[in-house]
């Protein structure tokens, strides 16, 4: 039962991931607040969708068990899945905490970068559960 559900709610987080980073570019670029929050609350559903790819990812591994056992850590889809949500939480709160935070060019920069390069290895360790799963 669980072993199909995996495949059907990892989509989600990538695209909502992926479009909050988006949406936090454009809103630095055109200066438009209103895209910020756009960004924030995509990233609040991000988050809590990739807590359900989170629990079927490791309903799943009980049957194929690579979780813990492969390295190095670049070859191993979980958890370069997992390193990259909790950087998106870390980036998330950062925001959240400080509302401010796109207000200086220096700081904004750096969360654009951070958000990217998150979203670079999110498509990695995607790509990864990809072959993992025989799709590739």
């Amino acid at each position: 039962m669980f072993l199909d559900l995996h495949p059907l709610v990892i989509h989600f987080p990538i695209a909502l991931f992926s479009s909050a980073v988006l949406f936090d570019f454009i809103a630095v670029i055109f200066k438009k607040d209103e895209l910020l929050i756009t960004s924030w609350w995509v990233m609040l559903l991000a988050l809590f969708s990739s807590a359900f790819s989170i629990i079927t990812g490791l309903i799943d591994d009980n049957l194929i068990g690579h979780l813990f056992a492969t390295f190095p850590l670049w070859e191993n889809h979980g958890l370069m899945q997992i390193i990259s949500i909790l950087i998106f939480c870390s980036i998330f709160i950062w925001r959240t905490k400080q509302p401010v935070l796109f207000n200086s060019k220096k700081r904004a920069l750096i969360y654009i970068l951070i958000g990217l390069t998150n979203v670079v290895i999110l498509f990695y360790g995607s790509h990864l559960g990809a072959i993992l799963s025989g799709r590739i």
